[in-house]
């Protein structure tokens, strides 16, 4: 069990992010050892992190979450936009991940654990319930009753009104975990709507906005 954390020890250090970037090579190696837990073919690009947190209307927001943040791309862009008060952390189950995270943002605070865990790490830091959570979790590798955990998880620790916000690759309605996972949204918000595609991504990707 962590400990609680004050929210002056949480909050995020605007400094510059670190330049140490997590290069492609690495990436696949990744994905072609642990491709259970990576589910992509490359890291987001920075064009379609930006347009993720523009959605995401993080100005005003008390408290943030990223899940699956892999290389730090998002985590990068939603440090650049959120207030010094606002409480943001990111969990992370593939320790690569982890470390390339931190190297990147090492003002950031990333935990090496499941998404579905996301209640534990803001209640042992005292903060409630989310304003938004932003994912590019790669929901085509997660069976039914492991989507059907990850969104209950989701769902129960956003507020009401609040913000959920994730990139789905073209064509996951091909796959069946794609379609469950699109056909799931409107069980778990109120309003769901999904971008056109983002062609500037490998590879090409839609973003789903979703509020409780």
């Amino acid at each position: 069990m962590l400990p609680p954390v004050t929210n002056h020890a949480a909050r995020v250090n605007r400094q510059p992010p670190s330049e140490k970037k997590f290069r492609l090579i690495n990436f696949a190696k990744e994905s072609l050892k642990r491709p259970s837990l990576t589910g992509a073919i490359a890291p987001s690009s920075s064009f379609v992190a930006k347009r993720v947190v523009e959605l995401a209307n993080l100005n005003d927001a008390k408290t943030v979450v990223e899940l699956g943040p892999g290389t730090g791309v998002f985590t990068e862009q939603i440090i650049r936009t959120i207030s010094p008060d606002t409480n943001f952390f990111a969990i992370e189950v593939n320790e690569a991940f982890v470390d390339a995270t931190r190297n990147r943002c090492p003002q950031a605070r990333v935990y090496h654990d499941s998404a579905a865990r996301l209640s534990h790490y803001l209640n042992a830091n005292s903060y409630g319930l989310c304003d938004c959570i932003v994912t590019s979790l790669p929901w085509t590798i997660f069976d039914a009753p492991e989507q059907d955990q990850l969104l209950e998880a989701i769902s129960a620790c956003l507020k009401p009104g609040g913000r959920f916000i994730s990139i789905v690759y073209l064509g996951a309605k091909t796959r069946a975990r794609g379609r469950y996972f699109i056909n799931s949204l409107p069980l778990h918000f109120s309003t769901v709507h999904k971008t056109q595609t983002v062609w500037q991504n490998l590879p090409p990707t839609q973003v789903y906005c979703c509020s409780k």
